[in-house]
C-alpha cells in the first residue's frame, strides 16, 4: 500500500472515531413522582432535563401536565440557584432563572399539592437554552408504538405505589453511560474529554504517517 493511502486511512479512522466520541447524546427529559398513586396529596415531583447544547445553558422550562396540574397547585422546593415558578400557558406553570453552565442538567424539585386521580400524566415540557435554541419534549408514540424523537416525559400511577418515574427513552446515550461505562456513549459534560481524546488521535495518526514518510525518503525509498 502506497504511503498517501496509509496516510488517508490512518487520518479517516481517527476522524470517524473523533465524530464517535464528540457526537452529540441524546437528551432526555424525566418526572418523578412520590407517592406515586393516583390522587396523591402533598406529593414531590422531580424534573430532570438533560443540557445538551452545546453552546448554552438551559434557563426555563415551560411545564404542561394533562390531565392539568395548575400552578396554584405548585410549589417549588428546590432547584438550580436563582430559579423561581410562576403560572405558565395552557394551565401550566415555568420554571426559570440564571442560565445552566453547559452540560449541566437542570434538576427540579416540586410539592404538589394533589396528584390527577388518573391512571397516567403526561408532562410536555419545553425547554429554553441561553443560546437561543428551544427543545419541545412534547411528543407522544405513534399508532405503531415508535418512541418519537422529542417523548414527553409520561409517569404511570399506580395505587400504593410509593413511586413512579417516567421511562428514560430507549438509546439514550447518558443511560447508556452509566450502565456501560463506554467512552462511545457520553454525556454533553463528558464531551470536551472525548473530543480532546478524538484530537490526540488524530495526532498520533498524522506523527506515525509522517514518521514513515521521512524514514522512506532517509532510505531513498519510493513514497
Amino acid at each position: 500500500m502506497r504511503l498517501s493511502s496509509r496516510v488517508g486511512a490512518v487520518v479517516a479512522g481517527a476522524l470517524v472515531t473523533l465524530g464517535v466520541l464528540a457526537g452529540p447524546a441524546f437528551a432526555h427529559v424525566t418526572v418523578e413522582a412520590t407517592p406515586g398513586s393516583p390522587g396523591a396529596t402533598d406529593a414531590t415531583l422531580k424534573i430532570m432535563a438533560a443540557g445538551e447544547s452545546g453552546t448554552g445553558g438551559t434557563s426555563k422550562l415551560d411545564v404542561v401536565a394533562d390531565p392539568a396540574i395548575p400552578a396554584d397547585q405548585v410549589t417549588l422546593t428546590s432547584g438550580p440557584t436563582g430559579w423561581t415558578l410562576a403560572p405558565g400557558t395552557d394551565g401550566g406553570f415555568t420554571l426559570a432563572g440564571p442560565a445552566l453552565a453547559k452540560g449541566v442538567d437542570a434538576q427540579i424539585a416540586l410539592k404538589v399539592k394533589q396528584l390527577p386521580n388518573v391512571p397516567q400524566v403526561t408532562f410536555k415540557v419545553v425547554q429554553t437554552y441561553s443560546d437561543g435554541q428551544i427543545v419541545r419534549w412534547i411528543e407522544l408514540p405513534g399508532p405503531d408504538g415508535k418512541e418519537p424523537d422529542n417523548p414527553a416525559p409520561v409517569v404511570k400511577l399506580t395505587a400504593g405505589a410509593a413511586s413512579a418515574v417516567s421511562p428514560t427513552p430507549a438509546g439514550d446515550a447518558d443511560a447508556d453511560a452509566a450502565k456501560s461505562g463506554s467512552l462511545a456513549h457520553t454525556g454533553a459534560t463528558d464531551r470536551p474529554l472525548a473530543a480532546a481524546a478524538g484530537l490526540l488521535l488524530l495526532a498520533g495518526g498524522w506523527a506515525v504517517a509522517l514518521g514513515a514518510r521521512t524514514r522512506r525518503r532517509r532510505f531513498g525509498l519510493r513514497a
